[in-house]
Parts: structure tokens; C-alpha cells; sequence
């Protein structure tokens, strides 16, 4: 988490710890490698839902390409005009479901997925649905980290859904502690391992998780 996001929480008077649960690295296979290489050249359709699966490709990537590009918003879009161009883009949602009903609305196929190793079926299974073909290319690994936190926190900031399962592995939340959820799908993985009150971000990033947090304790102090 950004230090200035720590010190905007600190001004507000919360005491805030930053704990790893997951361990994500770039992971691009020379089949995978290869296979960038030829979609470089091409007229291609890409969906991204991280930043590190737009880091990854990137780093492969020898010149400007022209593809339509659709992604989550916030850091990922960000990462994506950054690394490409924002005339590259011709769809975002701040979450994967909503990503894969404006896609449908703008291609018809086919689609390349840049995703993790842990990636959730949610964007292929809803392309699929619409008929439009859906090619997976891993570029990313997540590994579970888990640790035991030894207190009890009023609240826990989850951002991702790997990292909550990594959590759980080794705690149980203390019956008052409020689950902060960067969206709906770590939202999900929580309400299948607690039933805590559970508050998510209207837009996937840190900076609106740092608000939600900051809002959410004004209102209810």
C-alpha cells in the first residue's frame, strides 16, 4: 500500500499495519512469449484485470501495438494508458462482471485474456456465453503467503480475493471487526468464510479504499 495512502489514514487517527498475504510476480512462459510476440502484429482484442498482468505483457512488448483494449478500471486502466495508449481503450468497469457486458457490447470476438494463475472464471465464463471465443494467456503468478496476525483490528482492508483466502488460512476475525472489500468478488470470497459486516468500494483502487475506510469510521464514530 502506497505510503502516502498509510499517512492519509494516519492523519485521520487510525494506526494502520501493512501485511502480505500474497506474493504476485510476473510468470510469462516461452509458449506464452511467443505467442505475444505474434499478437504484437496483430489487430488483436485484450482484456486486463490487474496491473500486474498489463506490467507483465508490457515488458514483452518491442513497440505500439494496435489493439482494443478492455480493462478494470482505476490502477489497471491507469497502468494500461501508462504502458499503451488511451485511444487503446474501448471499454472499462470498475469490476469484472460489469467488464464483460460492455466488451460484448463492443466486440464480437475473439478475445485474448491476460490473467493470473488464480484467475477467477467470471470474464471467460460470460464472453463464452455470448459466443465469443476466449484465448487465457498467463502471464502472472499469485502464491499464497499466509501468516497468523496476533490482534485483533476494528477493521481489515482486503484486496483481493487470494488474499483473503490466504487470511483465513491462518485467522478468524474477531466478532466486531469490519471487513473492507476492494470489490465484489473479494466481497464474495468473505461472505463464504464470515458472516462480519462487510463494506465495498465503489471503484477498485487504494486511494478509494483509504476513503472508504476514513468515511466509514466518520459516520459511524
Amino acid at each position: 500500500m502506497p505510503v502516502e495512502h498509510l499517512q492519509r489514514l494516519e492523519q485521520h487517527g487510525f494506526e494502520a499495519e501493512v501485511i502480505p498475504f500474497i506474493r504476485t510476480y510476473p510468470s510469462v512462459s516461452e509458449e506464452s512469449w511467443q505467442r505475444i510476440k505474434k499478437l504484437e502484429e496483430q489487430k488483436a482484442t485484450v482484456v486486463f484485470t490487474s496491473v500486474h498482468g498489463v506490467a507483465a505483457v508490457a515488458e514483452h512488448i518491442d513497440r505500439k501495438v494496435n489493439w482494443q483494449i478492455a480493462c478494470i478500471a482505476s490502477a489497471t486502466q491507469d497502468a494500461v494508458i501508462k504502458h499503451f495508449d488511451q485511444s487503446n481503450v474501448i471499454a472499462t468497469a470498475p469490476y469484472a462482471t460489469q467488464l464483460a457486458k460492455e466488451l460484448i457490447n463492443h466486440t464480437a470476438g475473439p478475445v485474448v485474456f491476460f490473467c493470473g494463475n488464480k484467475r477467477l472464471d467470471t470474464i471467460p465464463q460470460q464472453l463464452q456465453s455470448a459466443g465469443i471465443t476466449v484465448e487465457e494467456i498467463v502471464v502472472y503468478h499469485t502464491e499464497l503467503t499466509p501468516q497468523q496476525v496476533k490482534e485483533d483490528a476494528d477493521g481489515i482492508m482486503f484486496f483481493s480475493g487470494s488474499a483473503v483466502e490466504s487470511f483465513f488460512m491462518k485467522n478468524v476475525l474477531g466478532k466486531n471487526t469490519v471487513c473492507f472489500a476492494i470489490g465484489t468478488t473479494t466481497a464474495d470470497a468473505l461472505r463464504e468464510r464470515t458472516g462480519n459486516k462487510i463494506v465495498i468500494a465503489e471503484n477498485p483502487g487504494k486511494k478509494e479504499m483509504t476513503e472508504l475506510v476514513i468515511q466509514y469510521y466518520h459516520e459511524h464514530s
